[in-house]
């Protein structure tokens, strides 16, 4: 990771924050079926999945903007983090 950009930075939290969670509630979580620690792998995925679209909207913008592209790859990954935490906020 050559540079940090909005969602780099908060996907690299969320997989660090749901490291930390998971090892806290390791005994709620390993209830002996299993669910629990797929739920972890399932948050932590979230945050990969972050890692993967800031690399894909990088390279585009990468390629076809000349002027300041990651200024405009900032925005475009700060829009994209912003309603998605709306989107959370609103369904749950």
């Amino acid at each position: 990771m050559k540079k940090l950009t909005v969602l780099k930075i908060v996907s690299i939290l969320h997989i660090i924050l749901t490291i930390i969670w998971s090892l806290w509630y390791y005994s709620e979580l390993n209830d002996g079926k299993g669910w629990g620690l797929l739920f972890s792998l399932g948050l932590a995925a979230f945050g990969i999945i972050g890692l993967i679209v800031s690399w894909i909207v990088g390279f585009i913008c990468k390629k076809t903007i000349q002027a300041q592209p990651l200024r405009i790859q900032n925005t475009i990954e700060a829009a994209l983090v912003v309603g998605f935490l709306v989107f959370v906020g609103l369904y749950y």
